[in-house]
């Protein structure tokens, strides 16, 4: 049997052990992070950076090199019509041409022969920094019709803004302001205290049309979401 002493001993040491556990555990608990995650959100219109283009045309004829005659006859009117439009030659790429032989084609037996036996298209690529200029010019198109060009189909240009890096910092700033602002609101509604910043992620950017009507501006759209402590 043990001795009074020994007990008394034991008693003090389980004493001591669990006394440091609770301590430990208030230590624990006391530093536990309440945190709150908010969004921030920041859009920037901005005229279109780049626009490209592309005019088709065509011709027929019985004769190869009438054709394509007529072909670089009306590369040059598209040429003249896009630089008389105020753009750069160097913006202006003439595409290979597209031939078809009639005559070696087959058709049923009672069907009526083309009226000539080559046909032929061609187009020219306009890629310019002048987006802006590019709707007036897509608007005088009939001018090059007037001229006795065969327009095929005059696609819609389509308009980038490839000058992300410009205004990337600034909506960066912008979104993560915003963030705080919804995390103070946050903080107010619920009676805490909005800390230190913990944590901040970047969205991806996005590049969207202003509306139908005004592809050539652009709406660039960021989301940041962003950890704050709260005590």
């Amino acid at each position: 049997m043990k001795s009074p002493p020994l007990l008394a001993a034991l008693f003090i040491a389980t004493g001591i052990a669990l006394g440091g556990y609770f301590v430990g555990q208030g230590i624990l608990g006391h530093n536990k992070t309440s945190k709150i995650a908010v969004k921030g959100l920041a859009e920037k219109e901005v005229p279109a950076s780049i626009a490209i283009w592309t005019l088709s045309y065509s011709a027929n004829d019985d004769q190869l090199a009438e054709v394509d005659r007529k072909l670089a006859e009306g590369a040059t009117l598209v040429k003249e019509f896009l630089k008389n439009a105020g753009f750069e030659e160097a913006d202006i790429a003439l595409q290979p041409p597209s031939l078809r032989d009639h005559s070696m084609e087959s058709r049923d037996k009672d069907a009526q022969a083309p009226a000539t036996r080559f046909s032929a298209s061609q187009s020219v690529l306009l890629r310019t920094k002048k987006a802006q200029s590019v709707k007036a010019a897509v608007s005088a198109t009939s001018t090059l019709m007037r001229q006795g060009l065969m327009l095929g189909s005059v696609s819609e240009p389509r308009f980038f803004f490839e000058d992300l890096n410009s205004v990337k910092p600034g909506m960066i700033e912008e979104a993560t302001k915003n963030a705080r602002v919804a995390g103070e609101q946050f903080a107010r509604d619920s009676n805490t205290q909005l800390g230190k910043l913990l944590n901040a992620s970047q969205g991806w950017f996005q590049i969207v049309d202003r509306d139908e009507a005004t592809p050539e501006r652009k709406i660039v759209r960021v989301i940041v979401e962003v950890e704050y402590e709260i005590d």
